[in-house]
């Protein structure tokens, strides 16, 4: 059987709830062998985060290290530059040719997607799987204009090796890593792992100065 891996990727400045409970989902949902989630090195869309690229690595690894399923994948750090969705497929689908690849997105990501690099290319070697939010009307027709086709069901979605776009119930647990930064440089509490806390105190991470 083709195996299905998920990448999920982002900035996770710190990863908290809301960040593994899309991961989790998305195993679940998509009945998936793998789900790699993969923290950017330096992003084309925003400011550098407060966390170094190591740092960030760790704290997932420690958010992660209860399901197998899931794992971390330090590919974009070891990368030179801007890290492009479009650069990091092409490296997994290089590492991974036989796989069916999904690409794990939430609805603000998806809807910004034309103005990213290459997202024609980015449909010819992934999946696409659309993480509803509240407020946030779906656009059916983007995956046409960029040379995919919607799916009804996780099987239609891996029918084909690449291309398709599902659009999934918003996961129960929501947060932001913004308003994560400012709790804890507030001293409040923060809706992270343990594990992921214990780090961040004794890394001194994300206290006034540093968000």
């Amino acid at each position: 059987m083709t195996r299905r891996v998920g990448i999920f990727g982002g900035m996770f400045d710190p990863v908290h709830h809301g960040h593994m409970a899309v991961a989790r989902h998305a195993v679940e949902y998509l009945n998936l062998d793998q789900l790699l989630l993969i923290p950017c090195k330096l992003p084309g869309h925003r400011g550098l985060p407060a966390a170094s690229g190591e740092q960030r690595l760790r704290m997932l690894e420690l958010a992660a290290a209860d399901d197998p399923r899931i794992a971390v994948d330090p590919i974009e750090l070891s990368s030179e530059g801007v890290s492009y969705t479009v650069h990091t497929l092409a490296r997994l689908r290089r590492r991974l040719p036989d796989a069916r690849l999904v690409l794990v997105l939430g609805i603000d990501a998806f809807l910004g997607l034309p103005g990213w690099r290459d997202p024609e290319r980015l449909f010819r070697m992934a999946h696409v799987l659309v993480i509803a939010r509240r407020n946030l009307p779906m656009d059916y027709h983007m995956a046409g204009r960029l040379g995919g086709a919607m799916a009804q069901d996780p099987e239609q979605l891996f029918s084909g090796k690449a291309g398709r776009v599902l659009l999934s119930p918003e996961p129960a647990m929501d947060a932001s890593s913004t308003a994560t930064r400012e709790r804890l440089a507030e001293g409040r509490r923060a809706p992270l792992p343990g594990t992921v806390l214990a780090y961040i105190r004794e890394q001194g991470l994300y206290r006034g100065e540093n968000t």
